[in-house]
């Protein structure tokens, strides 16, 4: 075999191999879009309109919220949908992830006009036990609570008896969101 074809044939292969990874990614990333976007319609209606934008959380901003809430954002951006009704701000919608005992749990919060949670929602949920967190009685306990709310488990939040660290997690993956959505909503109206 000459050398050019066997460069070829190697160079190809090492570009399948890195593509294939770069198309899963995108195509699990377009499902938890679509996923979430069907979820914003279902909480706030069919007659909003919505605007995605991938957010780079300003440093003072992070930082503030980190330190409120007790943990670390795992990314250096979120992905918000600015939620409206004929040019009025109706709310928010809020994606991130947050580290589980081992694996990132995805989740969405849905916010009011006045940054009180409306909704929440487990998007995806990658731990083999906690899976409890996912659980729509569960997350209810976060609707009406702002960046002002209490968020201490075992008080404020129910604890769940084999999903100590995912209860942990999300409750404080929420409670930093507050901080971000506190934030946009300011800009918002400036």
């Amino acid at each position: 075999m000459n050398k050019t074809l066997l460069l070829n044939n190697v160079t190809g292969l090492n570009l399948r191999t890195l593509l294939i990874p770069i198309f899963i990614v995108n195509s699990l990333n377009a499902g938890i879009k679509e996923e979430t976007e069907s979820l914003i319609y279902e909480n706030f209606g069919d007659s909003v309109s919505v605007l995605f934008k991938k957010f780079t959380i300003p440093k003072e901003v992070k930082y503030f919220a980190e330190k409120k809430a007790g943990l670390r954002f795992l990314k250096k951006h979120i992905y918000t949908w600015k939620i409206t009704i004929a040019d009025s701000l109706v709310g928010y919608a809020y994606l991130d992830n947050v580290k589980g005992k081992s694996q990132p749990i995805t989740f969405v919060v849905f916010y009011d006009s006045d940054g009180a949670v409306v909704g929440s929602h487990i998007i995806k949920y990658r731990e083999p036990i906690g899976g409890e967190v996912s659980h729509k009685s569960w997350l209810n306990q976060f609707s009406g609570k702002s960046q002002d709310s209490m968020y201490v488990v075992g008080k404020d939040i129910d604890a769940i008896s084999g999903a100590t660290i995912s209860v942990n997690a999300v409750t404080r993956g929420i409670h930093r969101s507050s901080y971000v959505i506190q934030y946009l909503l300011e800009k918002a109206n400036e």
